[in-house]
């Protein structure tokens, strides 16, 4: 008997292997990055069954299937579209034009809306407002105070004729209640959630997560930024206190790539084309040259890394980056130390408290380089600030919901729009400098801190890779 127990546990283990073998096999072929390759592969080794375990649930998925067919989508969307029109004005957000495959927009106006009380009542006055087409997305919609209003509008609105999208990106179980879906879809808005690579547990993903905030009114006004709807974000949440953020609306003809980043997402979730509300440009409206630039992990390149490295390489004389979260690919890093280095003023301003401690800690861990060649890292301290702007010289901003991670680089679909102009400068200058104000530069070390700090903030930056 115990010969036979013997046998049985080795072919068990011999299996066990082979599976461990395939699985890390299958996450060397598929993985996005070579450290995600390593960690899980490491995982799968080290620890064969739950590992494999792990990786089936969480890390498999067919990435490759999901990433022709995205790109074959889009492209669908965006064949309106020509190279020609991509290079036709020499701008300095030329290099950003050719990352979207977008062109340079001229006679641009847009508002900077600061915090959640001036961003929801700009949002609901202009939806209230609408006579045509309303394109409502975001990441996080709540059954709260927030959503409740935004709720109502949107059916009053569809109630008088307008025609409505929404699209958000819940997860099953953890989303809208039935009967808040129900009062949309029975006002005759139409709702749909992104689709992500096909995996075990289906739309249970942490990655590939549709991170855009968008809404537009009769592709005449867009707004894009950083908040989400819920009570969170006017810093009625108690366990993360007073919020700071950013958003900004933009009238003029920038608005129609806005409304082909959302009639590209729609395709894809329903397989319905919306791109006919973007064909008429709105006209000029103001001094501002500017493109909606919108990364994808489906694409060839990557595009938000890319972003973060055309900041660094155009920045003549300053690069200020407001970002929740600063856990940079190291392509990313080596670009804003290069720009340090060059003599450009790199200036990060990150949170001085954590919404998510693993972040947090991990952000620390990468201080130490920037500083090392002349960067500057200022943590705000009045609130959580969840904004992600950008400020280049005196001539670009970026306003957008890209956080300066790797995440967002190459695990998310995000959104931002790029303005050259001084008219954005001045305003988002200002906005900035008031926040610089408010903040504390860190001038110490991470060897400088707590021997259990400094651990805390090792350990999680391995895990930068999924961060």
């Amino acid at each position: 008997m115990t010969g036979v127990l013997t046998i049985t546990n080795a072919a068990v283990a011999v299996l066990l292997g082979l599976v461990a073998l395939v699985a890390a096999y299958r996450a060397l072929l598929t993985s996005r990055t070579p450290q995600g390759a390593t960690a899980w592969i490491l995982l799968i080794l080290l620890l064969p069954a739950m590992g494999t375990l792990i990786y089936l649930v969480f890390g498999y998925a067919d990435h490759k299937r999901f990433e022709r067919e995205r790109r074959e989508s889009d492209e669908e969307t965006f064949d309106m579209v020509s190279e020609a029109q991509i290079a036709v004005a020499p701008s300095r957000l030329d290099a950003f034009a050719r990352i979207a495959r977008l062109p340079v927009t001229d006679g641009n106006d847009m508002s900077l809306l600061i915090d959640g009380e001036a961003t929801f009542d700009a949002l609901f006055e202009a939806i209230r407002s609408a006579q045509s087409t309303v394109f409502v997305q975001f990441y996080t919609i709540e059954d709260d105070e927030v959503g409740g209003i935004l709720r109502d509008i949107l059916v009053e609105r569809a109630q008088a004729g307008v025609s409505i999208w929404v699209l958000h990106d819940e997860l099953p179980f953890f989303g809208l209640p039935r009967k808040f879906k129900a009062s949309l879809e029975e006002a005759g808005i139409r709702l749909a959630r992104p689709k992500g690579p096909k995996r075990l547990l289906g739309p249970f993903q942490f990655n590939f997560r549709n991170h855009r905030k968008l809404v537009i009114v009769d592709n005449a006004i867009a707004f894009t930024g950083g908040l989400n709807v819920s009570r969170t974000y006017l810093g009625r949440n108690p366990s993360i206190g007073p919020w700071r953020d950013t958003f900004v609306a933009c009238r003029g003809p920038v608005v129609s790539q806005f409304a082909l980043h959302f009639s590209s997402d729609w395709r894809w979730a329903t397989g319905e084309d919306l791109s006919w509300v973007a064909a008429d440009e709105p006209q000029a409206v103001g001094p501002l040259k500017a493109m909606a630039l919108a990364p994808s992990p489906a694409e060839e390149i990557a595009a938000g890394n890319l972003y973060f490295i055309a900041l660094a390489h155009l920045a003549e004389r300053r690069l200020w980056i407001a970002t929740p979260y600063f856990v940079p690919d190291r392509d990313v890093l080596t670009a804003l130390r290069f720009a340090a280095l060059r003599g450009v003023e790199v200036r990060i301003l990150v949170p001085g408290k954590a919404d998510h401690y693993l972040t947090y800690f991990a952000a620390m861990a990468y201080f130490d380089d920037l500083r090392s060649a002349g960067g500057e890292v200022w943590t705000y301290d009045p609130a959580f600030i969840h904004q992600k702007v950008a400020l280049v010289d005196d001539d670009i901003v970026s306003v957008g919901s890209i956080n300066l991670d790797i995440r967002s680089g190459l695990l998310n679909f995000e959104i931002t729009v790029l303005m050259e102009g001084r008219d954005a400068v001045e305003k988002v200058e200002d906005m900035l400098t008031t926040d610089f104000a408010n903040a504390t530069r860190v001038d110490h070390d991470l060897a400088d801190r707590s021997i259990l700090t400094g651990m805390v903030a090792r350990i999680a930056r391995l895990f930068a890779p999924v961060l």
